[in-house]
């Protein structure tokens, strides 16, 4: 199963949509947190927001874990050693008030466990590859720790 997350200050209808159509064409099922998104989903089941409990509740039951580039999904996502495909929101497309998610995917897509994809064609090529995504498995403090070093240097560049 996959659990598709876009947070929620903004909706992510790009994302949903792409998922959900390539989850009908594989037949895979899903989970979908939409927030006030316009886009229904046909084929995931979804929910605008869940509370934390449901968040992780679906969190855990799933194999692959797709989400806009915010960190706390990444973090909780790696936390739980679930690996993840993050897609940025787009200013030009209307999805975000700057390009800030743009910016940081090269380094998010350093961390272990964490996929990139900038459009739908680089989602589906990680999507095709789903079963091979992995995440490194670490102590929850190293992981922790390896992760806000790593913040801390990408920022500092």
């Amino acid at each position: 199963m996959i659990f598709v997350a876009v947070g929620t200050q903004f909706p992510f209808d790009r994302l949903i949509r792409v998922v959900d159509e390539w989850a009908a064409q594989h037949e895979v099922a899903g989970m979908a947190q939409i927030a006030g998104g316009e886009y229904l989903p046909q084929r995931l089941q979804w929910e605008r927001f869940m509370t934390t409990a449901v968040f992780n509740q679906h969190l855990q039951a799933a194999d692959l874990i797709i989400s806009h580039a915010g960190m706390g999904n990444i973090i909780t996502a790696l936390e739980h050693r679930k690996p993840i495909i993050v897609m940025n929101r787009q200013h030009a497309l209307g999805e975000h008030r700057n390009d800030h998610q743009l910016d940081g995917l090269a380094w998010m897509g350093q961390l272990p466990g964490v996929y990139t994809a900038s459009t739908q064609d680089e989602l589906y090529a990680l999507l095709a590859r789903r079963h091979e995504l992995q995440v490194t498995p670490l102590a929850a403090d190293a992981r922790r720790q390896a992760l806000v070093d790593f913040i801390d240097q990408a920022i500092r560049r």
